[in-house]
C-alpha cells in the first residue's frame, strides 16, 4: 500500500525506526506513533500524544489517520484469522509461527 502511494523503498525500510529517521516530518513521525500505539495497545495514546497529534493535524485529519490505522488493523485481524493470504501468491498459506 506504501508503494502505491508513492513512499520510496527507503522510507518504507526505515518505517521501524522511524522516531529517529531523517527521513519523516515531525508530524509523520508523530502519525506513526499514533497508529502503532493505536495498534499495540490503544489505552496507551494519551493525552500528550492526543494533543502532539492536535499541534500537526485538524480534527478531520486525525479522524482520518485513526480510521486507516484501525481498519488496517481490523483488515490484518481478519485476514490473519481466516488464514487469507494477500500476497497474491498461489501457494499454500503458512502463517508466521
Amino acid at each position: 500500500m506504501a508503494r502505491q502511494l508513492g513512499y520510496s523503498e527507503e522510507e518504507i525500510a526505515a518505517l521501524d525506526r522511524a522516531a529517529d529517521s531523517p527521513l519523516f516530518t515531525e508530524a509523520m513521525r508523530v502519525s506513526l506513533r499514533f497508529a502503532e500505539r493505536m495498534t499495540r495497545d490503544a489505552h496507551t495514546v494519551d493525552a500528550d500524544l492526543f494533543e502532539e497529534m492536535k499541534r500537526h493535524y485538524s480534527d478531520s485529519q486525525i479522524l482520518e489517520i485513526a480510521c486507516v490505522a484501525g481498519l488496517t488493523n481490523y483488515w490484518n485481524r481478519f485476514t490473519t484469522a481466516l488464514r487469507i493470504d494477500l500476497s497474491g501468491s498461489n501457494e499454500p498459506y503458512d502463517p508466521p509461527a
